[in-house]
């Protein structure tokens, strides 16, 4: 009877150690496929978290791509846009519908800013009130970025912004901005969207600067015909109607009186909203310094703006209106205000260059680069005066064009502009303005004073 107690003492001992054993199975088991599963997550968080760039995205005139983040919640429209006298580059993740968590932008801007690039990333953290935790440089190629890193604590937004110096005054921007618990995101992106930067020396923009410089050392009135130039031409739509009318006038006071360029202009569309720009110039002969303001009048109201170029090259636009600003920017050299387009395509047509790319200020205080390139004149009836014949493109995308025709003494008599619609600019004279225009007579008359 022991021995059976003893047996069964046993059984029960043996059937104990077999299930102890099968749960430390299966609890090994269960860790193996939560350590598994751990790992597949991680994969699958990573790879929808991985930064996929772009196709180099390229900003042809000037002669710069740069890829961009997509795919996996990232979106970009793949194509650069002008803003503020700048072209603008962005992407944003936005996973689901939702608004987006992270977004980077690429500014390629026309004029450098006027300030320091740690003065300026102490500025974007004081407006965000953050601070400035990193900062560093970047080498990329011939490039160096100078970035900051800025956080805010109270919030869960980051971002690292960068700059570098362009020939010619320009500057490129990048930015990345984050709003998630991955803090190195921003910099893990930054540092590739410089990686994928390209950029080359801009040989048609080079050759621009070479033009205004040649202008700028000759002096204006070098161009001039007995000290003065006036210009007036009717507008006329695609049916030949007439619309609207500019003139011009450019004078040389004299070379011992600084300034002595003095310029007014009027650019004047009657139509269902009359529409009226009027402006006045006063500058160096070298056009060093400049004072130039305009005024607009139409139906959406009054504006107007000033724009002074001081002696260290510091150029200056205020704004007033409904919303006033002021900014400053350091010019390039291939800068030169548009009332001067006729000396440009002058001293193109005087030079070996067949095309070249020039900064155009315009008199709201835009900067625009614009292409001129030169047209074989054909012998038809439409260019029958002309010697000379030349194309301007403006290349800030809206897909503005203009033919300039110019008589043997390289002044421009006729402009076929081209936008959403076609419209002529035909030569003709001040008498013939006021007898279709009669409301704009007295300022005609008054301006045409200063010739005397």
């Amino acid at each position: 009877m022991q021995k059976k107690r003893l047996a069964i003492t046993i059984t029960v001992y043996m059937d104990k150690t077999y299930d102890i054993k099968k749960i430390g199975g299966d609890k090994i088991a269960l860790l193996g496929l939560f350590v598994f599963a751990l790992l597949i997550a991680r994969l699958i968080v990573a790879s929808k978290s991985a930064l996929i760039l772009s196709e180099p995205i390229i900003l042809t005139h000037a002669v710069l791509s740069v890829s961009m983040p997509v795919s996996n919640g990232w979106k970009t429209e793949k194509r650069w846009k002008y803003q503020e006298n700048a072209f603008s580059l962005s992407s944003s993740f936005a996973p689901g519908s939702g608004k987006p968590r992270a977004w980077a932008h690429c500014r390629y801007l026309l004029a450098a800013d006027t300030a320091a690039p740690q003065m300026r990333f102490e500025q974007k953290a004081l407006e965000v009130d953050g601070r400035i935790v990193k900062t560093g440089q970047t080498q990329k190629d011939k490039l160096t970025f100078d970035w900051a890193l800025i956080e805010q604590p109270k919030t869960p937004l980051g971002f690292i912004c960068g700059t570098t110096n362009l020939p010619h005054n320009r500057q490129l921007d990048i930015e990345v901005h984050q709003i998630m618990s991955d803090s190195e995101m921003a910099e893990r992106a930054f540092n590739r969207i410089v990686k994928s930067l390209t950029f080359e020396d801009n040989q048609l923009l080079e050759a621009g600067a070479q033009i205004i410089t040649q202008i700028k050392s000759n002096g204006i009135d070098g161009f001039l015909d007995n000290q003065n130039q006036q210009a007036f031409f009717l507008i006329k739509d695609s049916r030949g109607r007439t619309i609207g009318f500019t003139m011009d006038v450019l004078i040389d006071s004299g070379r011992d009186a600084q300034p002595n360029i003095q310029a007014a202009g009027l650019f004047y569309i009657k139509g269902r909203d009359i529409f009226e720009q009027v402006m006045s110039f006063q500058g160096r002969n070298n056009l060093d310094e400049f004072l130039w303001k305009s005024e607009t009048y139409s139906s959406a109201g009054r504006s107007g703006t000033k724009i002074i170029l001081d002696e260290t090259g510091l150029m200056t636009v205020s704004k007033f209106g409904p919303q006033p600003q002021e900014r400053s920017f350091r010019l390039s050299p291939a800068t030169i205000p548009d009332i001067f387009i006729e000396q440009i395509l002058s001293q193109m047509l005087d030079s070996d260059k067949d095309e070249i790319i020039v900064d155009i200020i315009e008199a709201n205080g835009k900067i625009m680069p614009m292409l001129a390139s030169g047209i074989e004149a054909k012998k038809d009836i439409t260019t029958e005066e002309a010697a000379y014949l030349l194309k301007l493109e403006l290349l800030d995308g809206r897909g503005f064009f203009e033919q300039v025709y110019l008589n043997d003494q390289k002044q421009i008599y006729k402009r076929l502009v081209q936008q959403e619609e076609a419209y002529i600019l035909e030569s003709t004279t001040a008498e013939d303005i006021i007898r279709k225009f009669p409301e704009r007579a007295e300022y005609i008359l008054r301006t045409n004073e200063m010739l005397k």
